[in-house]
């Protein structure tokens, strides 16, 4: 599920100019198994889930007050749209797209003789647990080199006779 919303996250990002067609059949059937096999399509549930809450911390952000009856239409609404958009497969190909562009279709072989592997099959289960608590342990640990970092850089710059105070 992590790596679904992730990938979707960079898919926001990347510049997918190319067209779908030119891919390989062959390739795009195996990076289409690697993908099944990693976890990385599209969950739709978690993507609802995701999509939804950003959507009502925007508005809270902005003073909106968001009843359950207001969440019940935006998750309503928002599930919609994402089957719609996952049906029509505009995700999917800009995600075979990417894996083209990164992998030849030996690698992506060579992955999918990996995932589908013991310690591949182990990776694939434990990988979202390993990065939502390697994520909590980043930002414990920004949060106690935060106020070190504050205190240095404010040093530093009082030192150079820099003011930052407003």
């Amino acid at each position: 599920m992590f790596r679904a919303i992730t990938f979707v996250c960079c898919l926001i990002s990347a510049d997918l100019s190319s067209a779908e067609d030119s891919i390989d059949p062959e390739k795009r059937v195996a990076i289409q198994e690697l993908m099944v096999i990693t976890g990385a399509e599209a969950d739709r549930q978690q993507l609802t889930l995701t999509f939804t809450q950003q959507f009502i911390t925007v508005l809270q952000a902005n003073g909106v007050a968001v009843s359950e009856p207001t969440a019940n239409i935006i998750r309503d609404e928002v599930g919609r749209v994402v089957e719609e958009q996952l049906e029509n497969q505009r995700l999917q190909n800009k995600m075979y797209r990417l894996y083209a562009r990164y992998f030849t279709l030996e690698e992506i072989r060579g992955l999918i003789e990996f995932n589908k592997s013991p310690i591949g099959e182990k990776a694939n289960r434990v990988m979202p647990l390993l990065m939502r608590e390697s994520m909590s342990a980043a930002q414990a640990w920004s949060e106690e080199i935060g106020p070190v970092i504050s205190h240095r850089v404010r040093d530093r710059l009082q030192e150079n006779g820099i003011s930052i105070n407003r």
